[in-house]
């Protein structure tokens, strides 16, 4: 996440859909950088990097802070992409016995998500559908703008234009955390598992029109 007192604007880094690179692109406008790691925070520094909104308000009454008084954004990112992506990024980092398809059948778009420790909050929260991201437990969306990965080239600029942040226009966004090109996230399903991610997915399928074959890949950050 990122925090702006300047510009108003708190940025929710919503694992595995390019948050990596948007806060670092955001780094010269921001007031609060959180921790890098989830148990080292502190009542001076409470925040880690993705933390969802409604932690976020309960952190902000306790410092004072207007929550309300910010524009919150978040990105969504196609939900069987986003899988494989946060599979492969397990792997890498992490022992996992399971394999792709087994390990689909162990995650819930809430609660534990996507399993490990509960401090893996990056693990958990990357399964989680933007539903459960995003809202209360009364069911309230607390964030203004939820962003498609898929068109950060032509909504991500002029959103923060509209929030006023200077250089926009010029600022260019580097693509971290970069990777080999691996296999098209379409092979790493089978028709059982394209529809249980279909079920288990459908407010982020439905309310932001993503499709199984949609094509998507590194091109997303080739406008800056």
């Amino acid at each position: 996440m990122r925090i702006s007192h300047r510009y108003r604007f708190i940025f929710f880094a919503n694992p595995k859909t390019g948050s990596s690179s948007v806060r670092q692109f955001l780094n010269p406008y921001a007031d609060v950088v959180p921790v890098l790691d989830y148990l080292k925070r502190t009542p001076a520094n409470p925040f880690y990097p993705h933390i969802t909104p409604q932690e976020t308000r309960a952190l902000f009454a306790v410092l004072g802070w207007d929550f309300y008084g910010y524009n919150k954004f978040v990105f969504v990112r196609n939900p069987w992409a986003r899988l494989v992506s946060l599979y492969e990024h397990i792997k890498r980092h992490h022992s996992i016995p399971l394999g792709f398809t087994e390990w689909l059948y162990t995650i819930k778009p809430f609660g534990e998500g996507g399993g490990g420790e509960d401090w893996q909050r990056w693990r958990k929260y990357g399964a989680y559908s933007i539903e459960h991201y995003i809202k209360d437990d009364a069911g309230n969306i607390l964030v203004d703008k939820v962003i498609r990965l898929e068109d950060i080239q032509k909504d991500l600029k002029p959103y923060l234009i509209a929030l006023g942040l200077p250089g926009i226009k010029e600022a260019k966004l580097n693509h971290s955390n970069k990777h080999k090109k691996q296999t098209h996230y379409t092979r790493y399903y089978n028709p059982e598992t394209r529809e249980y991610v279909r079920e288990l997915y459908q407010y982020d399928i439905i309310n932001y029109g993503y499709a199984f074959d949609e094509k998507t890949g590194r091109k997303f950050f080739r406008f800056f």
